[in-house]
């Protein structure tokens, strides 16, 4: 999605950009939340307020994703309190929300694709799903995608099955012995369900890693321990993200690529 609902902290703006952007009319918008059209152009200029199952109903036409149509009910119960310390509270918890959006997802969104969430669960199921998708960018493993079997320790059967995988999920297209790789990158968002159980797996994959190969000297890892208060936590969780996108800058610069690699963070 080109416009990123999470910088907004009034809903109306948000409701006109992105139908904008979209293509989608006032009209098809006051239709689907069952309102006059009269009625949605007060709210617009101000002179009314959208109900949540309303605007519920808006951002299910704007096709929002459940995170993001949560984030547009909190504007909508944020834009209509007439109380101070409700409203208060209320921006707190948007506060923190755009803070928690905007590193990763302003810096990445024009690189990652987004899935659904039945994509999700088979993709992050296993780290394995990702190490594959993963080597068929490199053109020696389309190419002989037998290759692969050596290089991650697993059998013919189960890469069939994931080749077969990414391509109901159309990550990749074959075409008889001819592999396309059609999404690149994907993401997870950190605040998904999923999300632990990916973190997980692929630390699950270092600590193989380390069992079975040693210590390679072109590997990095690092542990380290140290006290400070909950705010510099926050600034360093923040520094970790600015290195997340600046790697992603490097490896998007990179016109050589011959291996796949692994970046671990944790913040406890």
């Amino acid at each position: 999605m080109e416009s990123n609902i999470f910088e907004y902290l009034d809903y109306r703006p948000l409701v006109q950009n992105l139908s904008k952007s979209l293509g989608i009319s006032y009209k098809s918008l006051a239709s689907s939340a069952r309102m006059h059209g009269s009625y949605f152009s007060r709210v617009m200029k101000e002179a009314a307020v959208f109900s949540q199952e309303q605007l519920y109903a808006i951002g299910r036409n704007l096709k929002l994703t459940q995170e993001e149509i949560e984030f547009l009910l909190l504007l909508g119960e944020y834009n209509n309190s007439g109380d101070s310390e409700h409203k208060g509270f209320l921006k707190g918890r948007l506060t923190k929300i755009q803070k928690d959006k905007s590193k990763l997802v302003n810096k990445f969104k024009k690189e990652t694709t987004e899935l659904t969430q039945s994509e999700v669960d088979l993709y992050y199921r296993e780290a394995i799903t990702a190490k594959i998708h993963m080597l068929l960018t490199l053109s020696k493993y389309r190419e002989n995608p037998a290759l692969i079997c050596k290089k991650i320790f697993v059998n013919e059967v189960k890469l069939e099955s994931e080749l077969k995988k990414l391509t109901e999920m159309k990550i990749i297209e074959r075409r008889g012995a001819l592999i396309k790789v059609l999404r690149s990158n994907v993401h997870l968002d950190e605040s998904h369900p999923a999300s632990m159980q990916n973190h997980i797996n692929w630390r699950l994959q270092t600590i193989n890693h380390l069992s079975m190969r040693g210590n390679d000297p072109s590997d990095y890892h690092l542990s380290a321990s140290f006290s400070c208060d909950e705010a510099t936590k926050n600034r360093i969780k923040e520094i970790f993200k600015d290195f997340v996108a600046s790697a992603q800058n490097e490896v998007r610069s990179c016109n050589s690529a011959q291996d796949i690699y692994f970046i671990g963070m944790d913040l406890i």
